[in-house]
Order: structure tokens, then sequence, then C-alpha cells
């Protein structure tokens, strides 16, 4: 009877040992997600919430979302239509235009060139534009045009200028010096370097200073210096108000009727400041290059992110929220952001086509928080 029972046992455990290796093999087998995951299927139902909420809160005709994180996949958040006429949706492949994002362009060019030894930060605008009589000019360094930091008046202000603009129903053509003359023998608005203003003057300025020092147009430097070796291939300088197919229409408010259709009010009068047409898929390499910087020395890369004023989050001609790194851009009737954090991995783009009221920045706002950014002092 004893020996029965040790058998008994004996067998019992022998089974009980398989079933636990069995289970063992098999957990160690199965895949297993991540814990800290941060595009898990809770965080993508609060980011298409958040976008129903901008378009209801901010009744705009249309707007798409690119968030990705490295290692965990990429979402397309698409709301409204493209084209109030027919009604199009949204397209995640149209053109836009990317306004002040083009500024992230122009300061990377003069940063390359400072690596070339074609520009010298600390040298003075009057240095490198003798010609013309800019208020400060053998004070204001190249470096303060890029940080916002000149004391310079916004050339776009000037109420001949916006009313040529306007009033051509955005056809007017002008040149950089044109652009510049309401700033020429005007008064500074503070002592350079001193405080922080946020003014296309300067970024003009800079476009002014890539042409003269390379002999070239800008739209060619930045063929040059980074579209060619970033492969970007859907960005360019326009030479006409109009945008390749497929693009979104643009829509604004402030004309008059509701809606008015300004698709083809043109970006002249934007210059190195904000011309720039692109797409998702170019700005998704752009996104990464302002993080990672590839195309800059490591003098160049600390530039960058250099703050030039502790009165803003602004660097060399980049916006700065701890790892989050990009910039805005509004122009009449599209309004951009482009982000990205290049220590946790995490892209936001997002474009709207219509620009009261910064309707992409709230969208961009709502969105980072859900990410787990603090940007309470944006």
């Amino acid at each position: 009877m004893k020996f029965w029972k040790s058998t008994n046992l004996l067998s019992l455990l022998i089974v009980f040992l398989f079933a636990f290796i069995a289970i063992s093999c098999k957990d160690s087998s199965s895949p297993t997600q991540p814990q800290n995951k941060i595009l898990n299927a809770e965080t993508i139902e609060k980011l298409q919430a958040a976008a129903d909420k901008v378009m209801m809160e901010k009744a705009m005709p249309g707007l798409i979302a690119y968030i990705a994180v490295e290692g965990e996949g990429e979402l397309y958040i698409s709301r409204g239509v493209g084209n109030l006429a027919t009604s199009e949706p949204m397209n995640i492949n149209n053109y836009f235009r990317v306004a002040s994002v083009t500024k992230t362009f122009t300061t990377e060019t003069v940063l390359i060139l400072a690596d070339e030894g074609k520009i010298d930060l600390g040298k003075t605008i009057g240095f490198y534009l003798p010609e013309y009589s800019l208020p400060g000019k053998d004070t204001i360094t190249i470096r303060m045009l890029g940080n916002m930091t000149s004391g310079l008046i916004e050339f776009m202000s000037d109420p001949v200028l916006s009313a040529a603009y306007y009033n051509s129903q955005g056809t007017a053509k002008f040149t950089p010096e044109e652009l510049i003359a309401p700033v020429l023998n005007s008064k500074l608005m503070f002592t350079p370097g001193t405080h922080y203003f946020y003014c296309n003057t300067n970024t003009i300025l800079l476009g002014m200073v890539i042409k003269k020092v390379t002999g070239k147009e800008v739209k060619d430097v930045f063929s040059e210096k980074i579209f060619r070796p970033l492969g970007l291939t859907h960005t360019f300088w326009p030479e006409t108000n109009f945008l390749p197919s497929p693009y979104h229409h643009a829509y604004t408010n402030l004309l008059g009727p509701p809606n008015a259709d300004v698709t083809y009010y043109g970006n002249s009068w934007g210059n190195a400041a904000g011309i720039l047409i692109s797409n998702l898929a170019d700005l998704k390499i752009w996104a990464k290059e302002l993080s990672e910087m590839k195309l800059l020395s490591a003098s160049a890369k600390l530039e960058r992110f250099k703050i030039g004023s502790p009165e803003a989050h602004y660097g060399f001609g980049l916006e700065l929220y701890g790892n989050l790194v990009g910039h805005a851009g509004a122009i009449v009737g599209y309004n951009s952001m482009v982000y990205s954090d290049g220590v946790r991995k995490i892209t936001i783009i997002i474009h709207v086509n219509t620009f009261e009221d910064n309707p992409a920045g709230f969208a961009f706002v709502e969105f980072a928080k859900i990410l787990g950014y603090d940007l309470s002092g944006y």
C-alpha cells in the first residue's frame, strides 16, 4: 500500500513537472509587448479624440497629423477636406506651403556655410551687406539674426507692403530688397542682443547673406546643401503662385467672406523666411534632421541649440521645448508644425489649411500633452 502511494505520488510529480516545463516553454516563445510602449492603443485613441476636439473648437476646413515613435510605428490622422468646392478629403500625399518652417532651412544653410568658413556668426550684418543703411548694422551679428535678438522691426507690419500683397490677391512679387525697404533708416526696438523678438526681417537678411557669400540664388544653395543630400524630392522654392498637384487648398476669414480661397496667394513676401512648399513625406525626413543635425558639425549643432535670450525657447532658427525641437509655420491660408524629439525618437507634424487663431499650434499642444510633454510655456 505504501509502495502504491509512493509510486502514485511520483507519477503526479512527473506530470506536474512536464506541465510546468510546457507552460514555461510556451511563455518564453510567445511574443511580448513592451510595457512602456508610447504609441499604444490607449494613446492612439486619445490622439484621435484630440483631433476631433480641435476640429470642432477651431472650425477649420481640414487637418492632417503625422505622429511617429521610432521602433513603434507611424500614425496618420486626417480630418476634414482639402478642397471645400469638391469636398475632397485631406490627403497625406498633398503639397502645401510650409511658411515659417522655411526659416529652419535658411538657418541650417547659414550654419553649413559657417562650417565651410564662408560665414562668421560673430560678424555683423554690416560686414556682409554694407550697401544697406540698416539700423544697428555694425552691432547686429549673424548670430543675433538667427536667434531673433537683433532688435529690428518687422517688415510685414508695414501697411504699404501689406496692402500691396492683399490688394493684388497675393500676385504681387517682392524682392528681398523691397521687403527690407521699410526697415532701412528705421529705429531699433531694443539694443541688439538684449531681448527676443520674433521677426521675419531677420531671416530675409540671412537669405541675402547666403546669396552674397555664395554668389548663387538661395533656392540653388538649398538644393545643393540640403535638398539633394537628404533626398528631399518634394520640397522646393516656388517660382510662381501655383503649387504642384496634388495640393490642399488654403482658406481664410480675414478677407470678408468666410473661407475665402487663398490657395494661389504667392509666398514671395515670405522669401527666405517663409516661401517653401513641401509635403509630409519630406517633412518626416526634415523633422529628423532638425533633432539629429547630421548635416552640421559639432560646433554648429551647439549654435543651433543655443538659446539667444531667456525670454524665449528659441535657438538659431529653431524652437526648443526640452528635447522637442522644430518650428511653426503660418502664412495666409496655411498653418504647420514640424517637431522632433531626438531622445524619445518622437516626431509630430501637423498641417491645417487655414491659419487664423493658430489651429495647428493648438493641435500640437494637445498632441504633445498626450505624449507626455509639458508645453506650458508654448
